[in-house]
């Protein structure tokens, strides 16, 4: 590299550390003192700003309206699915919970995701085999079970987060090891099906699909079961226990070789689920009225992230690549890619709601997500222009939509080609919990953290065309002596970028990338805490 690209020590300007005042389109943020948590300021168009607010407010809504502080009708920890008065109100479901505890400690939400922990690790029961599995969703204090591998896998994902963000002396940090290393446990439910059976048959919208009844091997949770071995195998070697470590990361390889022999098409792409009978996929289901061409099939892509990091062109075996193909092929679907190009909606589904339909989980939560680490910033940006517009300025048809705040993402989200079709409803309405917790994750896509190697921590911003920058402050970041707090600056602006970082403590390696002239640059650095680079783009 050359000297001038960069330039250390980074003498950081007390006054972004203490005072932050942000501008955006309207919306100013003060900031007089370190946040408490995670939070983030984007910059540049108008989209930019109304997201940072939208983030914001939900985060505060999920807290006032729907997380259970002290026991009462529910447990502490206890998240309603939606606000109390709306669809799901008293229920919490495995599946949501397990993204929420993981946002939670992700965002620097300690406390309330040690109660979340907690809560989940009372409630959950036994399945008739005798392990701990959880089921579609709680809805009291009573123990239940289920066979919804996704809600199981997404729990054990973020349990495992929170393990390695507590301090070695906390007692919640020995009690999720102890649960998650018995022979009673998830991971170790994963396991025993893997001794007699080549992939993990589940239940449910990630099973066979919406309406289709009975056990599938499905490919999203086939992949959420190799993440949660590779979850589990990082416990294993903090902990200090190799021989764990390594043979949880060889049941996720043979795993993951298995998905590809079993769950590949002709074309290279994703199948959403096979007959664990027949090991062949049928049509009939494939192209049911929620499963053709369901977006949903791209969190096989966006849930890599949640364990091995925001580099996917990495992955050994094309992951990447048939999930490429896998995109490209949804995208191709005459409806879609219409109103896409159109309007900037990913649409969630082919036939079901004529097609017409999204969220900001399984249809534009996973889409941008996906455009973020394939690098496609210019689609992302279109796909975050009607996200955050439209979250806060719906279609004038919508008049079924209540919320106290015009910030607060929502489940159904419509297209303007909806109206007419079909009926403009709420369905769980604002603050809907994986509504919710899958926009957070696209906010840390952009912000670029990536700590999944607690020996070298990356730094990969993904700022959509259109936006100037960022200014996150007070992030987590895990590291192999313990979660420190980071605060970064980005700025892409006239042709010139200009990248700021700065921890209390030294980081051993760190390793920033950044678009100059066209292509990904590569800066390494040993041993620091504050990093400053000003570059021509």
């Amino acid at each position: 590299m050359k000297k001038s690209d960069f330039h250390f020590p980074f003498l950081f300007i007390s006054s972004l550390l203490l005072a932050l005042v942000a501008r955006s389109n309207g919306i100013q943020i003060i900031r007089d003192s370190f946040p408490a948590k995670a939070t983030v300021v984007f910059y540049g168009n108008a989209s930019a700003g109304l997201f940072t607010k939208e983030v914001s407010e939900s985060f505060d809504g999920v807290f006032r309206y729907s997380f259970i502080d002290h026991d009462s009708i529910f447990p502490a920890g206890f998240v309603r699915d939606s606000p109390a008065g709306q669809l799901c109100c008293n229920q919490f479901w495995s599946r949501d919970a397990g993204t929420f505890l993981r946002e939670l400690v992700l965002w620097g939400y300690t406390d309330q995701a040690r109660k979340v922990a907690q809560c989940l690790m009372g409630l959950v029961g036994k399945n008739r085999v005798g392990f701990f599995a959880f089921p579609m969703y709680f809805d009291s204090y009573k123990k239940v079970s289920g066979n919804e591998l996704d809600g199981s896998c997404t729990v054990t994902i973020g349990l495992s987060l929170l393990y390695q963000h507590l301090k070695k002396a906390d007692a919640l940090k020995q009690e999720i090891y102890d649960f998650l290393q018995a022979n009673t446990s998830p991971v170790a439910y994963i396991r025993y099906v893997l001794k007699d059976k080549p992939l993990i048959a589940g239940e449910g919208e990630f099973g066979g699909g919406m309406w289709i009844n009975g056990p599938y091997y499905n490919v999203v949770q086939n992949h959420l079961c190799v993440l949660t071995l590779l979850a589990y195998s990082k416990i294993e070697k903090e902990a200090g226990d190799q021989t764990a470590f390594l043979s949880a990361k060889e049941d996720a390889s043979k795993l993951m070789d298995n998905i590809f022999t079993h769950l590949v098409s002709s074309d290279s792409t994703w199948i959403w689920c096979v007959d664990p009978k027949t090991l062949r996929s049928d049509s009939a289901v494939l192209n049911s009225l929620a499963n053709k061409v369901f977006s949903g099939i791209n969190g096989v892509m966006s849930m890599y992230a949640d364990v091995e990091g925001l580099e996917p062109a990495l992955t050994a075996n094309h992951l990447r690549g048939i999930s490429l193909n896998t995109f490209e092929k949804l995208y191709s679907e005459p409806a879609r890619k219409r109103q896409f190009d159109r309007y900037g909606i990913w649409t969630q589904f082919d036939i079901l709601a004529a097609g017409s339909l999204s969220s900001p989980a399984y249809g534009m939560g996973y889409g941008i997500q996906d455009m973020l680490l394939f690098d496609s910033l210019k689609m992302a940006s279109h796909a975050f222009d009607f996200l955050a517009q439209n979250i806060y300025k719906p279609i004038k048809e919508y008049t079924d939509l209540n919320r106290s705040s015009p910030y607060y993402f929502y489940e159904r989200m419509y297209s303007p080609e909806a109206v007419g079709k079909m009926k403009i409803e709420q369905g769980c309405g604002a603050l809907n919990l994986v509504n919710i917790c899958e926009p957070f994750k696209i906010a840390r896509l952009v912000v670029g953290i990536d700590d999944s190697n607690p020996e070298t921590l990356k730094l990969i911003p993904r700022v959509p065309d259109h936006w100037t920058g960022f200014d996150a402050m007070n992030w987590p970041v895990y590291t192999q002596n313990g979660v420190i707090k980071l605060d970064i600056h980005y700025m892409n602006s006239g042709g010139e970028i200009q990248f700021s970082c700065h921890s209390p403590e030294n980081i051993k390696t760190v390793i920033v990338r950044l678009p100059i002239r066209n292509h990904w640059k590569y800066f390494t650095v040993q041993n620091t805490h504050q990093i400053s680079l000003k570059l021509r783009s």
